[in-house]
């Protein structure tokens, strides 16, 4: 039951970030398993966790490079349609950034 939530919402969001992301420069690779989901960039982008405080978004860090997502398992569709629009919105910010 929350296993195959988690793998449609999942499905959803990543796919909502590669439609909206996956062709920008500076964006490497988007994946995901289940509602752990992770954007890789091709700089550094501890940036991204202030820019993610600000819209109210708790992101992380890892490998210096990859945007991590860990939304709760009992995320909603509209919760879920949210948080790809804040995401979205903090990446490109992050991308417009100076490197």
């Amino acid at each position: 039951a929350l296993d195959a939530r988690a793998a449609t919402l999942g499905q959803r969001l990543t796919d909502g970030l590669r439609a909206a992301l996956g062709t920008l420069d500076g964006v490497t690779d988007i994946r995901g398993r289940g509602l752990m989901i992770g954007i890789e960039f091709d700089r550094p982008c501890g940036a991204l966790v202030a820019l993610g405080l600000e819209a109210g978004v708790l992101v992380n860090v890892t490998a210096d490079r990859v945007l991590r997502l860990l939304p709760p398992l009992i995320l909603s569709e509209a919760e879920a349609d949210e948080l790809l629009a804040r995401v979205v919105g903090i990446v490109r910010r992050f991308l417009d950034m100076p490197a």
